[in-house]
């Protein structure tokens, strides 16, 4: 099994919606680019917040087909 790992960091003054449209465009960019993949598992995570700039991480877990 392998993983990808995607993750961004949001300024103090960024826009959620403008990341996260920045996320998916580089996953769909990614599955198109790699079409003979299974898919296992997608995880997300957040951290960060009032003190520090927000990081948003996407981990996809798959295998390739052989």
């Amino acid at each position: 099994m392998k993983v990808k790992i995607f993750s961004k960091y949001e300024g103090y003054f960024s826009k959620l919606s403008k990341m996260s449209s920045h996320l998916e465009l580089e996953i769909n960019a990614w599955l198109k680019s790699h079409p003979g993949i299974k898919i296992i598992d997608i995880t997300q995570s957040s951290c960060g917040g009032s003190l520090e700039p927000a990081k948003h991480i996407i981990s996809i877990w798959y295998e390739t087909e052989v």
